[in-house]
């Protein structure tokens, strides 16, 4: 009895992401249609790396070697062989062209991706995709496999990463030759190491870095708007990230005139306390933001600088405001949040959302009723490979 539930569970698990497999298609290039697999379907030409503004091209070939970073989409160009006498119409520039050329047809929904994350640490989406006018560098109308990276990675260490990637057809043996890229993956670093004797202008997220045989007070300035100077010594690595975004939610709840200095990320802790300068014409009470909620700091209002100074190790998200908050019910709110997670859980732990490899960091384990090797292979087969145009992305940029 209890085995039979436990497969009609796995089958409604394996019914449940199918359906979502192609319930939300925003590629535009899957259909209902049964399309062919195209003759000699493989990878070629370039590949593409976009981070933010920039482009990266290198030549593709059977193994890679490319220095990722957080945020970077790779583009992986499929192409295929015409059929005798056929021509098609390629890229903006609509250029007739015969031969091995860019695949710019549909993709059939048993077609699917398989990827491999060994590192499981970098790896974000991976998608089919149908480039537009508005890709540059990118053919118009070609069909690449696009993998995302994650969007943070929180150390300053560089990780060495390895990804195995091929197409292949569900239910028959066409499948395209596979594309291993390795390299290291990290965090954009400085140009210059930290300098004691002039202010380090800080623009875009960095790594800073004192030389080993260094040591001394630095001072950073963030776009004229925040100061931060700090000791510190030989070796010692730091991120910024830094912005003045307005947080609509936590603006909503007040009238008062509020106003954002960002610094994300949690790689920005030093050893010493510092202290932050932020310059305002009139006094200004500052406030933190921890978990979307504000806490009062200990931050004072220094008449002779015209700024506000606080004293701190570790720099996060602050809110000035000339009128001072009441933000008692915020305290309240976090109080209420703190009891609720002190709760034990009515299920299991499900953190481990790593849909490109196995293993949890859940100990648990369920009694030999056959229900844990069903849930195992259903794991194993939602792993194995990734749908044709299966939307697992958070966002396509």
């Amino acid at each position: 009895m209890k085995k039979t539930m436990a497969i009609s569970v796995v089958s409604a698990m394996l019914f449940t992401m199918g359906t979502a497999a192609f319930a939300d298609i925003t590629t535009g290039v899957v259909g209902e249609e049964k399309y062919e697999w195209p003759n000699q379907f493989g990878f070629k030409n370039k590949i593409q790396v976009i981070r933010e503004e920039q482009n990266i091209s290198t030549d593709l070939e059977e193994n890679n070697n490319l220095n990722l970073q957080p945020g970077d989409n790779i583009y992986l160009p499929l192409y295929y062989t015409t059929k005798e006498g056929e021509t098609v119409t390629i890229g903006a520039s609509k250029e007739e062209m015969t031969g091995h050329v860019p695949y710019t047809g549909e993709i059939d929904k048993k077609w699917k991706i398989n990827l491999i994350d060994k590192s499981r640490e970098m790896v974000e989406t991976a998608d089919f995709y149908k480039a537009e006018s508005k890709d540059k560098n990118l053919i118009k109308g070609a069909i690449y496999v696009k993998v995302q990276t994650k969007e943070e990675y929180n150390s300053l260490d560089d990780m060495n990463y390895k990804l195995s990637v091929f197409v292949s057809e569900k239910y028959s043996q066409n499948k395209t030759e596979q594309i291993d890229v390795e390299g290291t993956f990290g965090n954009p670093k400085a140009e210059k190491p930290v300098d004691f004797d002039w202010e380090n202008a800080v623009f875009g997220k960095a790594v800073w870095e004192v030389n080993k045989d260094e040591d001394g007070t630095a001072t950073f300035n963030f776009k004229d708007d925040a100061y931060y100077t700090v000791k510190m010594f030989g070796g010692d690595k730091v991120m910024f990230d830094f912005d003045r975004n307005y947080n609509k939610e936590i603006a909503n709840r007040y009238s008062e005139d509020l106003y954002f200095y960002n610094f994300r990320g949690n790689l920005d802790t030093f050893s010493a306390t510092g202290t932050l300068t932020i310059p305002t014409d009139v006094p200004m009470y500052m406030y933190e933001v921890v978990n979307n909620n504000l806490k009062a700091t200990a931050a004072v209002y220094n008449e002779e600088t015209e700024a506000v100074e606080l004293k701190t190790k570790s720099l996060g998200e602050y809110v000035l405001t000339p009128t001072k908050l009441d933000i008692s019910a915020e305290i309240q709110d976090e109080n209420t949040d703190a009891q609720q997670e002190q709760k034990p859980s009515g299920g299991e732990n499900q953190e481990n959302n790593d849909y490109f490899g196995g293993g949890s960091n859940n100990d648990k384990v369920n009694p030999n009723t056959g229900a844990e090797d069903m849930v195992t292979l259903a794991a194993v087969l939602a792993v194995v490979s990734i749908a044709g145009g299966a939307v697992l992305s958070r966002k396509t940029k």
